[in-house]
């Protein structure tokens, strides 16, 4: 592997100057996974979205930093031809149909019109030149298994990671992370509970040893 891609951080999608819709991201799962990949040698090129963690500074990391999901899409795109994809980003999966040039005014009742943002994982995944290898993440809080199962099917991913809360491990703003590994031949790997740095340690690992691509 010498390669990689990867999305971390939240996307902001703006309703007037000051306003936006987000999602939730402090960027350290991914900052984590930036780090093993360095410690690997790896190339790699960093979409990064809204963060409050600090970036891994290294020769082998370039960062791209964008606000909106249709920028993060632009720039996967042109930054595809790599060994491995790893979208970790939150995305937000809705805009605002038209952004207001001036700030709204406090009112009773506010109603957005939103539209569907592009699906960048799968927009990548079925490109004719695609990443060798593409890993998704799904954060799921009920039917966990069923869900990551069918958006690995659905995205066309060769690994998924899932996510889950549990009682003491509430993953955004945590510093420990939980969950499982998924391979395309829907082979289930528990990756636990640990702290997040241990936690990308382990995917790196799992995804080199079981694939045949690199």
């Amino acid at each position: 592997m010498k390669s990689a891609l990867i999305t971390i951080g939240s996307t902001r999608e703006f309703i007037d100057p000051v306003r936006y819709i987000s999602n939730e991201s402090s960027g350290a799962q991914g900052t984590a996974i930036i780090k093993e990949l360095v410690k690997n040698k790896i190339k790699t090129t960093c979409i990064c979205g809204h963060i409050s963690v600090k970036k891994i500074r290294s020769s082998y990391v370039r960062y791209i930093d964008i606000t909106t999901a249709k920028e993060m899409l632009i720039h996967a795109r042109k930054n595809s031809e790599v060994d491995i994809a790893i979208f970790n980003a939150a995305v937000s999966d809705y805009r605002v149909k038209s952004i207001k040039k001036n700030k709204i005014k406090k009112n009773n009742y506010l109603n957005l019109e939103l539209v569907k943002n592009p699906d960048i994982l799968l927009s990548i995944s079925k490109m004719k030149k695609r990443p060798k290898l593409i890993v998704g993440f799904a954060f799921e809080t009920n039917r966990h298994k069923f869900y990551a199962k069918k958006k690995l099917i659905d995205k066309n991913c060769d690994f998924l990671i899932l996510n889950y809360p549990k009682k003491n491990t509430k993953i955004f703003g945590d510093k420990k992370n939980n969950g499982y590994l998924i391979d395309r031949n829907l082979n289930w790997f528990n990756l636990g509970t640990m702290n997040k740095n241990n936690f990308a340690k382990k995917i790196i690992k799992l995804i080199i040893l079981n694939n045949n691509k690199l």
